[in-house]
């Protein structure tokens, strides 16, 4: 099966997100509501907040592009190229990739223009 033919294979639901023209007044307004702290990671243009019950809020800024007017459910996917690859052969479209060490994110939008994101988080090294 070639990358747009195989369906993903979800992991769950890794984090909810939401886009932010001004990350520190929207990290304001969030802490200040739910008195939460930042988690493991965080960036100049990311916060992801751990929550009670194992699961993940986030925001971002990525400046320089236009922010989708509301946030989605980042689902965890085995493999993230293979998922933006499915979703653009079922009629969606990729918005925003980003990579790094910690994850690979495909910011997309589905067939109906919700958004919603594909998540990989990176695999430990097996240089131990």
């Amino acid at each position: 099966m070639t990358e747009s033919t195989r369906p993903a294979i979800v992991e769950g639901v890794h984090f909810v997100m939401y886009l932010s023209d001004d990350l520190q007044r929207a990290r304001t307004f969030y802490e200040s509501l739910f008195d939460i702290k930042p988690g493991a990671v965080e960036s100049p243009y990311f916060v992801e907040y751990d929550l009670p019950d194992g699961g993940a809020f986030a925001i971002a800024h990525v400046p320089g592009q236009e922010r989708v007017p509301t946030g989605g459910a980042m689902f965890g996917v085995d493999d993230s190229e293979a998922a933006i690859a499915r979703v653009e052969a079922l009629g969606g479209r990729l918005i925003s990739r980003y990579g790094g060490d910690v994850c690979t994110t495909g910011w997309c939008m589905d067939t109906e223009g919700n958004p919603f994101g594909v998540h990989e988080r990176s695999k430990p090294s097996s240089n131990s």
